[in-house]
């Protein structure tokens, strides 16, 4: 019997290492590349960098320029293709199809992520996002993120889509939709931040800026082995302490002075972002093994709540090993839900529904969270356009009045209270439940309904959305509390005060204890 088992051990081994040296045996890989450009000018693009890695790893690697960007995808799945260079989108679904991993990402001017603009002309009478309502837009390049994706995203977070545009085209080519905003065929564009910026001054000019997404990457399939993967990085982030790293990797991109480690839950932001504009949702976030779920209260545009908290995420990832999964149901009654039929998660939310739902439900408050514009929300406001007939609280009866929820003490039970406090009662009111914040603020501005209840932290982040003198505050509330993280029961109490203590020391951010 002991020897049966030693042969079943020295078989599982012989496997793992005919397997690791097999891979790295190869006398030739692949890179393959996403077609930016020409295949010739592609492969002059990279060839600087094929040198240094057929020299640092003993092996001789081979450019493969795809046709269409999809073909990647196929050759990592059936092995044509060993590593690969793709933007964050096409990543997102190689990792879901393919079985590979992250490697480096770039890293222009010192960053590792990047991000696009709204761009129009200088003398256009577009001052914020919300006028390009019944306006026209064109994309450029827009398979890639930061010419489709992003700016498709700031459009829908006030409600812009192709349906409610006048006119939308996709030319391609991220030059060619520049042109077309300079000749005044279309009233907007988005492209790279980069790509905008020698226009900027001669003709075009910036209308506001999207989230910052992970840069384009270096991916390996995972059957090159752990061993050989880990050459591959370590390679390629070997160039950061060249002194003269840009002859290297230059021609890449401009700006390109090396790389960074790159990890999968880097790309969930763009996981987030692709979902949010497709009907499938099919992109999810994977649960990792040592993740945590954070539910957070749904009150904000989905992205805005990822984006918003991912800085916090990564410092308790990077200073104490914890990983959050950030969860934004789809409506309150979902994050209600949750509470009872999920186990060891957090949840993030405003203080009234902590104290009047999440407790009784056997929740510990763990601490306050304050962000500036999202969880520390100021005042509650009562919004009525500016031009409208509403000129008292006694005016709103009758009225059809947005709410993101009746559970929200910034989008309703604040200025609840403010209405009996002043006599009036809330079932005069035709309250419409919209979801969000960003939603209640744009069916006011487009005069759909007749007043909004937010947060002042809400009607703050849309300055650059909408045209602030359209809006009149006709009423504030006291100060509304601090959001608070509560935290299931069975989570060990080792990690609830590790993460208690992690917040406070995040950078910014003001605690203060729960009773």
């Amino acid at each position: 019997m002991r020897h049966f088992l030693l042969r079943i051990v020295f078989i599982v081994v012989l496997i793992q290492l005919m397997g690791s040296v097999s891979a790295r045996a190869k006398e030739e890989i692949t890179m393959a590349l996403i077609p930016l450009q020409s295949p010739s000018a592609m492969y002059k693009r990279f060839l600087p960098l094929k040198r240094y890695l057929e020299e640092k790893l003993n092996v001789k690697i081979r450019i493969k320029v795809a046709r269409k960007s999809k073909e990647i995808i196929t050759s990592l799945k059936d092995g044509s293709a060993d590593i690969a260079f793709l933007c964050p989108t096409l990543y997102t679904v190689a990792y879901k199809e393919a079985s590979v991993q992250p490697v480096v990402k770039l890293r222009v001017n010192g960053k590792s992520e990047y991000r696009s603009a709204l761009l129009v002309r200088d003398d256009s009478s577009v001052k914020k996002t919300a006028d390009l309502l019944d306006g026209s837009f064109v994309y450029g390049r827009y398979a890639c993120p930061g010419s489709g994706l992003l700016p498709e995203i700031m459009l829908k977070r006030i409600g812009l889509t192709e349906e409610t545009l006048f006119d939308v085209a996709k030319l391609g080519s991220d030059e060619s939709a520049i042109t077309a905003v300079l000749a005044r065929m279309f009233d907007a564009t988005g492209v790279p931040e980069m790509v905008a910026r020698p226009y900027l001054g001669k003709g075009l000019r910036i209308l506001r800026y999207s989230y910052s997404i992970p840069q384009y990457l270096f991916v390996a399939r995972t059957s090159l082995g752990t061993e050989f993967i880990d050459e591959i990085k370590q390679a390629m982030l070997s160039i950061n302490k060249i002194k003269n790293r840009r002859a290297i990797v230059g021609s890449i991109e401009s700006g390109v002075d090396g790389f960074d480690e790159a990890t999968d839950s880097d790309y969930d932001i763009v996981r987030i972002l692709m979902n949010n504009i497709s009907d499938r949702k099919d992109l999810i976030i994977p649960r990792r093994a040592s993740s945590i779920r954070l539910y957070v209260e749904p009150v904000f545009f989905e992205p805005e709540i990822f984006a918003t908290l991912n800085p916090l995420v990564t410092y308790l990832l990077k200073h104490g090993a914890i990983q959050f999964q950030i969860i934004v149901p789809q409506n309150i009654g979902d994050f209600l839900s949750a509470q009872e039929s999920v186990k060891g998660a957090f949840f993030l939310e405003n203080r009234i529904l902590a104290d009047t739902y999440s407790k009784k439900r056997g929740l510990e408050g763990v601490t306050t969270v304050s962000i500036k514009d999202f969880s520390d929300p100021g005042a509650g406001l009562v919004l009525v356009q500016s031009e409208g007939s509403i000129r008292s609280l006694d005016d709103l009866q009758g009225k059809r009045v947005g709410i993101t929820s009746t559970y929200s003490e910034g989008g309703y039970l604040a200025q609840k209270r403010i209405l009996n406090s002043e006599g009036i009662s809330p079932d005069t009111i035709r309250f419409i439940e919209l979801g969000t914040y960003e939603n209640v603020v744009m069916h006011l501005y487009r005069g759909r309904i007749d007043a909004a209840f937010v947060s002042q932290a809400a009607l703050d982040s849309m300055k650059d959305d909408i045209d602030m003198k359209r809006i009149r505050i006709l009423a504030k509330t006291p100060s509304l509390n601090t959001w608070v993280l509560m935290a299931q029961e069975d989570i060990n109490d080792e990690v609830i005060e590790k993460v208690r203590n992690l917040i406070k020391e995040y950078t910014g951010m003001k605690t203060e204890p729960l009773p």
